[in-house]
């Protein structure tokens, strides 16, 4: 028996993808895409540092449960975000045949996949801006939220493994 899948060329890294909530922007029909229950994301590295790829080239390195197909938030007319409820990690390499097209149909045993119940599937984060998630109306608007100080400095701290009272934020009109 067989698995079908959609899988992926993206320059997108792992990071990134989870941040989205899934895989986008594809150009493919919405009504082939929602009939299957995976998605095999193979590294594209042909487009520099710009989706923050981070594996190596046609290496194959995630599996997602399909959960949805919805028009990509990117705002892109026809481009499609690949939605993600659960993923798995995996590691296949020279995982991709060499096609022009970022998008085919295979299935999971092209990737030496043979019980997907056995992955380690994860819960998919809340996306986060960019995503799938909701927007607020300065969202829709404008492309970004309002950030507040509190909170860039928060998020800097993290990101920086540093405490917030060492993150000194200067504006200039």
């Amino acid at each position: 028996m067989t698995t079908a899948c959609l899988s992926v060329l993206t320059a997108r890294g792992f990071d990134r993808l989870l941040e989205e909530g899934g895989s986008q922007a594809w150009r493919l029909k919405p009504e082939n895409a929602e009939k299957l229950a995976y998605c095999v994301c193979v590294q594209n590295q042909n487009n520099g540092h710009w989706g923050a790829a981070d594996q190596p080239h046609h290496h194959a390195f995630m599996v997602g449960r399909i959960k949805s197909i919805v028009p990509s938030p990117e705002g892109r007319p026809g481009r499609y975000l690949v939605v993600f409820s659960e993923y798995a990690r995996i590691d296949v390499a020279n995982a991709w045949p060499g096609l022009r097209n970022p998008i085919r149909y295979a299935t999971l045993e092209d990737f030496g996949i043979t019980d997907p119940e056995a992955l380690d599937w994860q819960p998919m984060p809340q996306p986060k801006a960019g995503g799938q998630g909701a927007h607020s109306e300065d969202e829709e608007k404008d492309g970004f939220g309002p950030l507040t100080i509190a909170e860039a400095k928060a998020g800097l701290a993290l990101g920086l493994g540093v405490p917030e009272s060492a993150i000194e934020i200067s504006v200039k009109f």
